[in-house]
């Protein structure tokens, strides 16, 4: 049951403790209407629901329709090689900035030896 209509069923059966019998009885009808609106019945929303406990694992089905799974692994994974390409890129390039300044700093320190 989704948060709003589950909101939606605590506030129409707050109504049923009205002391008018007009009003209790539009809640209780309000509330079959509203249960029977979200195709469900009494029995299911009374119905207990497992316990889950922490480190159960939770399996859900999704239905997804219309959607190539093969071509958008092989996007995805054209993309990831992209990135991987430009990450090697950057790090040969920062490898060789630290080289430089590497020597750069032999230098300075064997210049200032010799002076």
């Amino acid at each position: 049951m989704k948060e709003g209509d589950r909101l939606k069923l605590v506030r129409i059966l707050g109504m049923l403790g009205s002391d008018h019998a007009g009003e209790r009885a539009a809640a209780a009808l309000a509330a079959h209407r509203h249960i029977r609106a979200m195709g469900t019945s009494w029995g299911e929303i009374f119905r207990p629901q497992p316990r889950i406990r922490p480190g159960d694992v939770i399996v859900r089905t999704v239905y997804e329709y219309g959607i190539d799974h093969a071509r958008a692994a092989e996007a995805r994974m054209r993309q990831l090689r992209g990135e991987i390409e430009t990450l090697r890129r950057e790090n040969t390039r920062l490898r060789n900035r630290l080289a430089v300044r590497a020597d750069q700093e032999r230098r300075a320190r064997m210049n200032g030896i010799e002076a």
